[in-house]
């Protein structure tokens, strides 16, 4: 991670505080950015036995607190923080890389330990308790993308008491719902297309076996060209800055990509059993699913089918058009418009 020009001094200091043992405060950088009430702090947290990287960032502290639960799974955020700045004018925004991802990877490497959902939303009701009382608050905002949907909604129906609203995009559903959603999908659009070798070859081979990672992963591979258009530039877009991420930071760059693979090789099992409608259908909070509405990564449609099914004390569903998976980062806008004109007023009204 890149800071400013007093990186050696805050270095020195974050290693003063480690050696004294007080990991429970964002030691690696702390300084105020826009006045007396903005917050730009980050470094590592003791949470479930590690030391976890957190990022705080906002103009006025007095907004509601907003924690990303990054998806992938390992996807941490940080490489994407110019994306989050407008997000800071009405939120304080917190990015957390999770256990096995990102700086967190960083420190353990392949030695990480627990890599469940169930621990690593455990792992997330410790923090929301670290951030209401580091930062004076009774609740926060939790907002959950793909992978980081369901680490959400599990740690939403842990520690509700914390959670002002918890906010889904790319929001799964159920695993096996979503395979189904994502073949029939596949074929329509393969028929609309007049494409009859992929339909001939679709309908030879039926939905792949959702408990079959490695047929599922192949099946998404193979239905790639029918993302929403939106998602496919996006990647494109990442994949052509890597290169000079790699160049300009390599270590960092390295835990990033290493922290993604390793995630994603260990909570496969805790992927495969999803079924948020079963598992997951009431919640004690405000509820909002902000989903692209061309979503096929996690469908859709299956979204919808377990928003329906939720029973909440408040829900909102808004869809955003010409969006698919990653609607907050290719749709910003619209995505920002909808936390702040929707979201923000419920969750302060909730105790935000």
């Amino acid at each position: 991670m890149t800071s400013g020009g007093d990186d050696g001094l805050t270095r020195r200091a974050a290693l003063g505080l480690l050696a004294a043992g007080l990991t429970s405060t964002p030691p690696a950088r702390a300084m105020l950015r826009a006045g007396p009430v903005a917050i730009d702090r980050s470094g590592f947290v003791r949470i479930g036995g590690l030391d976890q990287w957190i990022d705080i960032r906002g103009d006025d502290m007095s907004n509601p607190v907003l924690l990303v639960v990054h998806g992938g799974p390992g996807e941490a955020q940080w490489p994407m923080a110019a994306h989050y700045r407008a997000w800071e004018k009405t939120f304080t925004v917190v990015q957390w890389d999770q256990r096995g991802a990102g700086h967190t990877f960083g420190r353990y490497g392949t030695a990480t330990p627990d890599m469940t959902l169930d621990r690593i939303a455990n792992d997330g009701v410790e923090l929301l308790d670290h951030l209401c009382s580091t930062l004076g608050r009774k609740k926060i905002v939790l907002l959950g993308h793909s992978w980081g949907s369901t680490v959400g909604v599990t740690i939403a129906q842990r520690h509700p008491a914390r959670i002002a609203a918890y906010v889904g995009t790319g929001q799964v559903g159920s695993w096996k719902g979503a395979i189904r959603v994502k073949f029939e999908l596949a074929l329509s659009r393969a028929r609309a297309e007049g494409d009859l070798a992929m339909v001939e070859a679709l309908e030879a081979a039926g939905p792949p076996d959702p408990g079959d990672a490695t047929k599922v992963f192949a099946f998404n591979d193979r239905v790639y060209r029918f993302w929403a258009p939106a998602d496919v530039a996006w990647i494109k877009s990442l994949r052509a800055d890597a290169a000079a991420k790699r160049l300009a930071d390599p270590k960092n760059y390295a835990d990033f990509v290493d922290g993604f693979r390793f995630s994603a090789e260990r909570v496969v099992p805790d992927q495969i059993r999803a079924d948020l409608p079963a598992t997951a259908g009431k919640l004690a909070t405000a509820i909002f699913v902000i989903q692209g509405r061309d979503d096929l990564i996690t469908p859709t449609r299956d979204a919808v089918d377990y928003f329906e099914r939720i029973n909440a004390p408040y829900k909102k569903l808004i869809l955003i058009p010409d969006a698919g998976h990653f609607a907050f980062m290719t749709a910003p806008d619209a995505f920002l418009e909808a936390l702040t004109r929707a979201v923000r007023p419920v969750a302060i009204a909730r105790g935000a």
